[in-house]
Formats: C-alpha cells, sequence, structure tokens
C-alpha cells in the first residue's frame, strides 16, 4: 500500500541546482510531536527550514512540506544532495531515547518511516544500505542519520545514539525484525545497535550500557579492511583481537560490574562498527 502524504506546503525550499540525490537522511524534531503541528511550523517564511517529510505515529500517514525534487532547509550543506524525513518527537529524544523505547512507542513512526524510505528509494535508485560517517559526508549512497552528516551537515546529533538502525534498516527492506523485548534491549546481536568507534590519537573509548554488566556481555566488532586492535576492558587483561570483512570476532567478554573498555588501533584505517551482545 503507497504511503498516503498530507500535503502541507513550506515556502521554505529551493532547486537542487542539478545536484543528484544519494541520502536518505533521518531527523527528530525535538519539538513538534505531531506532522500536523511540524507542517504548520514550516509553513512559516521566517522559520526558515523545512524538511520534505514529518513521521508521527498515524498509521501509514506522514504530512509532506517539500516535494521530493526540490530542496529542503535542514541538514546544511548536505540539503542538496539528500532527502529527508522528521520522527515527530519531543525534546531530549535524541539524547535520551533507547533503542526499545523507540521500538515499543514509536513502532506506527517506524513502520511509517520504512515504507518512506522504500517508496524514496525507488525514487532516486538510493540502495538501502546504512552509510558510515565517511560514506555519507562523501560520496556513499544510501541511509544515514544526521549526526551522520558531522559539520557538513549542520553538526547536530539526531536521531541519536538509541534509534535501532538496523532494526529499522530491516523494515525498510521489507523484513521482519524481532518484536520489542520487554525488558532492557537484550535481543541477539543481530538487532542490537551498531554503533562506529570514534578513535582519538588511536584510542576509543566505550562506555558499556548498564544492563550489560552481569558478565555474560561481548563487544563484538567488524571492518571492512584487516584492523589489529587492542581491547583493555578495564581491570581485565587486555585482549588482542584482529577484525576484517570476512574474519570477524566472537568479541571479548566483559567481566562483571565493568562499564568502561579502551580499544587501541594498532593497524588498519576502514570504519570499524560495534555492537554489544549476549
Amino acid at each position: 500500500m503507497a504511503l498516503k502524504r498530507v500535503w502541507m506546503r513550506s515556502p521554505n525550499f529551493s532547486s537542487r541546482g542539478g545536484a543528484k540525490v544519494r541520502l536518505i537522511v533521518l531527523h527528530t524534531t525535538e519539538g513538534a510531536q505531531t506532522y500536523q503541528s511540524l507542517g504548520n511550523f514550516f509553513a512559516n517564511p521566517s522559520a526558515g527550514v523545512s524538511s520534505h517529510v514529518g513521521i508521527d505515529n498515524t498509521k501509514n500517514t506522514v504530512g509532506e512540506y517539500v516535494k521530493p525534487g526540490d530542496k529542503a532547509w535542514t541538514a546544511g550543506n548536505a540539503n542538496p544532495v539528500a532527502v529527508q524525513a522528521e520522527f515527530c518527537t519531543p525534546s531530549g529524544a535524541a539524547a535520551n531515547w533507547t533503542s526499545d523505547y523507540w521500538k515499543k512507542n514509536m513502532a506506527t513512526a517506524l513502520e511509517n518511516a520504512a515504507q518512506w524510505v522504500r517508496e524514496e528509494s525507488q525514487r532516486f535508485g538510493i540502495p538501502i544500505v546504512g552509510l558510515t560517517p565517511g560514506q555519507a559526508q562523501g560520496s556513499g549512497r544510501g541511509v544515514c542519520q544526521h549526526n551522520d552528516l558531522g559539520a557538513w551537515g549542520g553538526g547536530h546529533y539526531d536521531c541519536g545514539k538509541g534509534f535501532p538502525m538496523g532494526y529499522f534498516l530491516d523494515m525498510c527492506r521489507g523484513n521482519s525484525p524481532a518484536p520489542p523485548s520487554q525488558g532492557p534491549d537484550t535481543t541477539p546481536e543481530r538487532y542490537n545497535d551498531m554503533f562506529y568507534l570514534n578513535f582519538v590519537n588511536g584510542a576509543a573509548s566505550v562506555v558499556v550500557p548498564n544492563y550489560y554488566g552481569d558478565g555474560k556481555a561481548r563487544l563484538r566488532m567488524y571492518s571492512d579492511d584487516e584492523s589489529a586492535l587492542r581491547v583493555n576492558i578495564i581491570g581485565a587483561p587486555t585482549v588482542n583481537i584482529t577484525v576484517g570483512p570476512k574474519a570477524g570476532t566472537n568479541g571479548a567478554a566483559i567481566p562483571k560490574d565493568k562499564t568502561t573498555i579502551v580499544v587501541r588501533r594498532d593497524s588498519g584505517t576502514a570504519p570499524i562498527a560495534a555492537c554489544f551482545s549476549k
């Protein structure tokens, strides 16, 4: 079924200037909580901002404010090459919402957004793949969050670390993701949210989610090239790990009540993705 798009025109748009759309970008409003209220905000010329669509929990319906062929004003220098959607959320969603909260409380919004991504993917020939920040800010084609665009995209942090990107991309591809858990988000690693290690001077610090402090968790890491890593779980011996596109790793076991992990990189240059799992 095609997504119902309720047209609420915003005057805040411009031509793409011949740029080709290569990014499908997800945002959170951090204020407007319905597509109607967001549309009313974007309808004001003095607002000076816009997005293509707004998405809430109204089944199979989104608000549309800027036509896909035009440039919306919401992600800085990324605007010419992006088609963009806003999840209608209260302030603090990007900073505080967990993956489990998204799955339980924004389930219909996620379904709507997945349908929107499928339609825009077909419109612009964009593959439904998640992008690293480097790919999003380079020449990659796929789906990303506003925070993946960095300073080039305005320096925002939505949709936040808790957004269930892997789970959501499965929905976009038409797969059936695992149902949300009834407690903390401890689903199998396929649905644990991936994140990218941020190396500064060869080291990255990772904070373990508090619901994994039971001695059963592992930190799993993946890379597009072969990378040698030294994993130091505070209070435990250092573990030497090689990750790569084929071998991967079973991960470093996390002792009970340990909360900080430091990963040092001895070789490799590709981004390293990671997730926590049982």
